[in-house]
């Protein structure tokens, strides 16, 4: 056990002073900004301290020899702890996957008088003590992060009561889950739920400037003051119990409720990352179900729900007679992709003007399909109808074009800002303006942008080594930095870690990821595999590296012993060879397997420990075939079935020439003399066709 001196000011505290203590957990303290859930090591925001705490609070936890110990030393140095005598269990009044919610008394003590305050208490499942210090960390971080959140019931503190850690919160006296419970049909009006999305969304959007995700939106969860406005009230609860486990086997815990929960929230170490948009499924499934009065996935196990979601790719069914706004918003809330869903800023501007499908003066992208790529960005200019409008877009300047199909249309979620680096993306050789007379010195036409022109559509971009401004249009250019842009495939270098961590905690994260973003200051968010959220870092921190896709057949690299993920091997002793099925935003690989007859799918792999495996790099015929072989599984059956069939016919000739080697020669003299024969006959008679024949004259 590591002992550490306590500063005077603890040391020489009495218990009713050291009682006194747990009210720092209501008092409002200024907040220096952090990173937050989008930064390298960090989620939150932290609470300023004096001078005096300063060297002692910075520190590690202590480790102590079990939970119960540590939990009650807590209340010596986190001004969020409050003593378990001073909080008063009554009744429980709610039930939930991570935990049950008590009602419960607080007793605040000052020197003039005591106060009771009804609170309302989460009470966590226990908790193993090796996991005890991360859990009270993570709860600090978002204990300071919270503080002072108008549209949220942030926590007030936490204690523990038999053994279990306990999250003390304001009570409300109901919920949104409570009031359509009572209604007919279990829904709201669509009036009344969309002024509950609009205080919804601004909660969720403070949350997010802090750098805390809900993950745990649900009809339950929303809070009724006495206003009747509604407030969240459970936030980041599924990240402090979870624990990477995307290197071990065992089930992971639930990041939120089934019903909600967005793809890669189930094992976002395997399938994510999480993001702010994480949230927007969950909110968008809770609205369904206020405005319906049908849960998602409604009397579906958490299994098949999970089939549904992440296998199937399914989505809840909207439903129907909403304002096109809301309808445009909900379902674009429902992409499985993370990236391609709307902004909480996008939900609250669709809420605030639920009839209408976009404003004049939006930018938006014009997809070739529902859920396709981006072909044109342009200006709203007007809107013709609910499903229509004209825009504005620059390979027709001064001319309008209707656009019809608001399932193939979208705000435009990454505008570029003045200031930013762009460049032309690879597919485009020649770009639509010509830029006839760039600089030499630009030899990756990178530009700055300048302006972005609201009446033609147009970006105008200044280039190192020349005074013009150069027209751009949108879709042809990426945001950049330090050469990097969205959807890279990057390499940690070496001397950097993601989680330094990592090592501690038993988990194991890639090297391997890939960009997602390109921040304005010119850092990039990347995705790793094993890393629940997004990391932010510096592109000098990062070489480019050949991406993968699906379709390429990998196989392990010679030098991994012993893989992140189970690999299959052939008969030969050597790793057997797969075919990517499908690349996930991390850049996890999902792996088939298709010269195996049995259990070919389902396989993973890291992108970090597997090479590209090409027939014309292969050496030997003998190589080359188990290649081919690796292919598809049919092809050594068929291939053994010819050589069989080749080798019975081969047989078969042999043995013929073997017992009659002479037989054909014979029949052909027996032939050719009775051809003679008949021959010699005919000629000694006269006869012939025409003259054997009856003509004309017989007939007479």
């Amino acid at each position: 056990m590591r002992t550490k001196l306590v500063p005077a000011y603890f040391a020489a505290v009495d218990e009713q002073k050291r009682k006194r203590r747990g009210k720092l957990a209501f008092q409002a303290r200024s907040f220096s900004r952090k990173s937050g859930v989008m930064g390298g090591d960090s989620f939150g925001r932290s609470l300023a301290r004096s001078s005096s705490e300063e060297d002692y609070l910075d520190d590690e936890f202590e480790q102590f020899g079990s939970a119960s110990d540590f939990l009650g030393s807590a209340s010596l140095y986190r001004p969020s702890w409050v003593e378990p005598d001073d909080l008063k269990l009554m009744h429980r009044i709610g039930r939930g996957l991570f935990g049950d919610v008590w009602l419960a008394t607080l007793h605040k003590s000052t020197e003039e008088f005591d106060e009771f305050h009804e609170v309302a208490v989460k009470m966590m499942p226990l908790i193993a003590d090796d996991r005890v210090r991360i859990l009270l960390a993570k709860f600090e971080a978002l204990f300071q992060a919270a503080q002072g959140l108008k549209r949220v019931s942030w926590p007030q503190g936490i204690s523990t009561k038999n053994g279990k850690a306990c999250i003390i919160m304001k009570f409300y006296e109901g919920s949104i889950g409570d009031k359509i419970a009572k209604l007919p049909g279990n829904a709201l009006p669509v009036k009344d739920a969309v002024r509950y999305g609009v205080d919804l969304v601004r909660g969720v959007l403070e949350l997010h400037s802090c750098g805390v995700l809900a993950l745990n939106l649900k009809p339950c969860n929303y809070l009724l003051d006495e206003n009747d406005t509604a407030v969240l009230g459970e936030f980041g609860i599924p990240l402090l119990f979870f624990e990477s486990s995307a290197t071990k086997s065992e089930p992971v815990p639930w990041m939120g409720t089934p019903n909600y929960m967005a793809p890669e929230q189930w094992d976002p170490a395997l399938r994510g990352p999480l993001s702010f948009e994480t949230d927007a499924w969950g909110f968008a499934c809770s609205m369904v179900e206020m405005i319906s009065g049908v849960k998602p996935w409604a009397n579906r196990t958490a299994s098949e729900i999970f089939d549904a979601v992440v296998v199937k790719g399914e989505k809840p069914p909207l439903p129907t007679g909403l304002p096109p706004g809301l309808q445009r918003i909900l379902r674009s809330c429902f992409e499985y992709d993370y990236r391609r869903r709307p902004t909480f800023g996008e939900i609250l501007r669709a809420f605030l003007s639920p009839d209408e499908l976009f404003q004049e003066a939006d930018w938006i992208c014009v997809r070739d399909k529902p859920g396709g790529n981006c072909t044109k960005i342009g200006v709203v200019k007007a809107m013709i109808g609910p499903d229509s409008l004209y825009i504005q877009v620059c390979d027709k300047l001064g001319e309008t074009v209707q656009i019809s199909g608001a399932e193939r249309l979208s705000l435009w979620k990454d505008k570029f800002r003045t200031g930013e680096r762009v460049r032309l993306k690879p597919s485009v050789t020649t770009p639509r303006f010509g830029w006839a007379g760039m600089p030499q010195a630009n030899p990756e036409k990178e530009g700055v942008v300048v302006d972005l022109n609201d009446q033609d559509g147009i970006i105008l971009l200044s280039f190192k080594g020349s005074k013009e401004a150069w027209k751009a249009d949108p879709v042809e250019l990426e945001r950049v930095s330090g050469g990097l842009v969205a959807g890279d495939w990057v390499f940690l270098r070496s001397g950097w870690a993601v989680d330094p961590n990592a090592a501690a905690t038993g988990q194991r994260t890639s090297r391997i990821g890939v960009v997602h973003h390109v921040e304005g200051d010119g850092k990039v968010q990347v995705a790793f595999l094993g890393r629940e959220c997004l990391w932010t870092g510096s592109p000098a921190e990062f070489e480019k590296t050949v991406p993968l896709s699906v379709g390429q057949f990998i196989r392990l690299r010679n030098d991994v012993v012993s893989p992140r993920f189970q690999w299959p091997v052939k008969e030969r002793g050597s790793w057997d060879m797969g075919r990517i099925n499908n690349v996930l935003p991390n850049g996890g690989l999902m792996v088939d397997f298709p010269g195996r007859f049995w259990n070919r799918k389902g396989w993973w792999a890291d992108a970090e420990e597997v090479e590209v495996v090409r027939i014309q790099e292969i050496e030997g015929i003998v190589q080359k075939y188990h290649h081919i072989e690796s292919m598809h599984w049919a092809i050594r059956p068929v291939v053994s079935l010819l050589g069989f069939l080749l080798v019975a016919r081969t047989g078969i000739v042999v043995v013929k020439l073997m017992t009659h080697p002479f037989q054909g020669k014979h029949e052909n003299k027996e032939e050719s003399a009775r051809k003679t024969e008949v021959k010699s006959l005919s000629d000694s008679h006269g006869l012939t066709k025409e003259t054997n024949s009856p003509g004309p004259l017989h007939h007479r």
